[in-house]
């Protein structure tokens, strides 16, 4: 089910399955801001991935004395979630674990994902509530599309993603099975154009330093949307053709794929967040839509 709220700036629709967004209609100027999941390209909007971010080697998990087997960023996003607060400025669902989920993930958990609208920004949060008794295990992360405006072919960049941070990073390289490689690759420059060969290799994993803020900006250098996140890893991503995609994805993760080869246990893999029972843990991340409300 689809439910909205809406200031005079935004409209926001959000999906009980998956609790994503599924649009941001700016209503200034008139334009969609979320990919509409069409998927030749990409079939998704916005997805929250948990309990776990990107792949595990072989899909292969080891907790608990035994072995479960999840694919690509984990089942959040593809489960129903009840709504439990609607309001005109907020949306919340939430998931509690199930027989369904521990065939998967052994672990007793809610995950609640929020969506608030104040002024001309939309904020996502999620906060992992450990409802069992023994220590929880997770990783969490957001994948929202975000639209460019006006691509066109007669162009070679679409855009630029321009970074708030040092100006200096070290990549994660995606390898085998969705995993990442050993060795870093170092990017110095905090204005990335988006071109047809930018994600030719896949997603750009930001780790040490992870830049906090992205501006989204059109190939005339204006501002389309601006997206800031305390995640400790950060992915930028688009579908790789032979044409311009028609989005960008700004993900910010709370978690990062296994590195290839890894075959330890769950919970000491890298980026883990560990709760223990009956405690719980929170975090978010926001878009402004455009400079000025």
């Amino acid at each position: 089910m689809k439910r909205t709220i809406e200031n005079e700036w935004l409209r926001v629709t959000a999906d009980n399955h998956g609790a994503e967004i599924v649009s941001i209609f700016d209503k200034r100027r008139q334009r969609e801001c979320v990919w509409n999941a069409d998927g030749s390209w990409w079939k998704r909007h916005t997805p929250v991935l948990f309990p776990i971010v990107g792949s595990i080697w072989h899909n292969t998990m080891r907790a608990e004395g035994s072995e479960y087997h999840m694919t690509q960023h984990g089942f959040a996003r593809d489960m129903d979630f009840d709504c439990i607060c609607e309001n005109a400025a907020r949306l919340e669902f939430s998931l509690k674990s199930s027989d369904e989920t521990k065939a998967k993930y052994p672990y007793d958990f809610e995950l609640r994902i929020a969506h608030t609208l104040d002024g001309s920004t939309v904020t996502t949060s999620w906060t992992v509530v450990n409802t069992g008794s023994r220590t929880l295990h997770f990783q969490i992360g957001g994948h929202p599309a975000f639209m460019i405006p006006d691509v066109s072919e007669d162009y070679d960049t679409t855009g630029t993603l321009r970074l708030t941070g040092s100006g200096s990073y070290e990549l994660t390289e995606i390898g085998a099975e969705g995993c990442v490689k050993a060795e870093p690759i170092q990017l110095n420059t905090n204005e990335i154009a988006i071109t047809r060969d930018t994600f030719k290799k896949n997603a750009l994993i930001f780790e040490s330093p992870c830049p906090q803020t992205v501006e989204l900006l059109d190939r005339s250098g204006n501002n389309v949307l601006t997206f800031h996140s305390p995640s400790p890893s950060l992915g930028l991503w688009a579908p790789s053709k032979d044409i311009h995609a028609p989005f960008v994805c700004i993900e910010p993760w709370w978690g990062r794929t296994d590195r290839e080869g890894y075959e330890g246990e769950f919970k000491d893999r890298e980026y883990m967040n560990h709760i223990a029972a009956g405690e719980e843990m929170r975090g978010e991340w926001a878009v402004r839509i455009g400079i000025n409300d």
